[in-house]
């Protein structure tokens, strides 16, 4: 009875790494990543030195380097590459065992805790890597590997199989739609002696790389996606986690902004609500103080207008002879009623007719002979004189005091 093999579930380098590469691919040499590019080193310009080293170490990686039987370690930050030392690589006698299987222990202890953290390439020198620029269309970005994977039988000696390759755009001519590829091709043989050079270290290297005729490196990978170390994701979901946090925090920030606004204008609303009762208050007494002091100027302009009353009672005084005697004087709406007894109260007319203060005096009623007194009983009206035009309050108020004044 046969017996079916389970394969391995494919890992999420397996998985992703081939559109990943498309993606890579289709973003070298455009001019997008130049823009970039050149925007990134403008704005890395303007931080602090310290600022950009900080940056640089974010995307620095070990560097392995043969060199003459040892291996040299060196680590690459940006554009600059530190020595760190060198290690020599163990023989194939029992002893040279133990020696290797504490070579990374001792790699371990010179890169220090932070530094081990750093992908670990093996560089190779130049002369290694056979290099080859050939001409694509632009659409083959999508899938350049696997063009260029066509392309290794035309352009080189070697068969797919037979090499491990890579592949990096380096430009784009946009009017005629065709791409400036670089191959990159490492023969099998040669990968595998130089991580046998490597020994115990090779089992942890993200990729290998390699330098051209001045000591450069070409930014490749030339090791199979499935002996590639896989990166460990730990600080980036710590980075997510932070993001995340971060993020929560600015929109409850910002929802705790906007509620503090909604209750400052719920205050302020109810302030100007309360300012606009007390408005409508003010207005209010506003109009009765205006209707007010407009009857009392109404009344003082009429009073104004009007002679006084001393002064009229001074001027009667004057006119009535001294065989009349008055009972009764008063004033409404601006008539004088006189009422009295008089020996000859049919002249009292003419008398008064000649009063400033005084207009059209005429005997109210008929006249009633009075037997005690032997007298006639006469009423008589007469209408206040206007002075004039009606002068301001405080000019018939000083007038209303001068004339109480003159009166005695």
């Amino acid at each position: 009875m046969p017996v079916s093999s389970v394969q391995p579930a494919p890992s999420l380098a397996h998985r992703f790494g081939a559109p990943l590469a498309q993606a890579r691919s289709r973003f070298a040499g455009s001019g997008l990543q130049q823009f970039l590019q050149w925007w990134g080193g403008e704005l890395a310009a303007l931080l602090p030195a310290s600022w950009r080293a900080v940056f640089a170490a974010g995307r620095a990686r070990v560097l392995y380097v043969p060199a003459e039987g040892e291996i040299e370690l060196q680590l690459e930050e940006g554009e600059h590459t530190l020595p760190i030392g060198r290690f020599a690589v163990a023989g194939a006698d029992e002893e040279a065992v133990d020696r290797r299987e504490d070579l990374r222990a001792r790699v371990a202890a010179r890169l220090g805790a932070q530094r081990a953290e750093r992908p670990r390439w093996l560089m190779l020198p130049a002369g290694q890597v056979l290099r080859r620029t050939i001409t694509l269309p632009a659409a083959a970005g999508d899938r350049l590997r696997v063009v260029v994977g066509y392309e290794l039988d035309r352009q080189t000696p070697f068969r797919a199989d037979q090499v491990s390759f890579d592949c990096r755009v380096l430009a784009v001519d946009a009017a005629t739609r065709m791409a400036k590829v670089e191959m990159l091709v490492l023969p099998n043989e040669r990968l595998e002696a130089a991580l046998a050079a490597l020994g115990p270290l090779a089992s942890g290297l993200h990729g290998v790389d390699a330098c051209d005729e001045q000591g450069r490196a070409l930014h490749c990978n030339l090791l199979p996606v499935e002996r590639r170390q896989a990166p460990d994701h730990r600080r980036l979901w710590l980075n997510l986690g932070l993001a995340a946090i971060a993020l929560i925090a600015f929109a409850f920030a910002l929802v705790q902004i906007l509620d503090n606004r909604h209750s400052e204008i719920t205050r302020l609303q109810a302030q100007v609500d309360r300012r606009h009762e007390q408005a409508r208050a003010v207005n209010a007494l506003v109009a009765q103080l205006k209707g007010a002091a407009e009857g009392a100027n109404f009344l003082t302009t009429r009073r104004a207008a009007q002679p006084p009353m001393l002064a009229v009672l001074a001027d009667l005084s004057a006119r009535i002879p001294d065989n009349t005697f008055l009972e009764r004087f008063s004033e409404q709406d601006g008539q004088v009623y006189l009422t009295g007894l008089s020996a000859d109260a049919a002249s009292l007319v003419g008398k008064l007719q000649g009063s400033p203060l005084l207009r059209a005096p005429a005997l109210s009623g008929s006249v009633q002979p009075d037997a005690a007194s032997k007298r006639d009983r006469f009423t008589l009206a007469a209408n206040l004189a206007v002075l004039g035009p009606a002068p301001s309050p405080a000019a018939a108020a000083t007038r209303q005091g001068g004339s109480d004044a003159a009166s005695p």
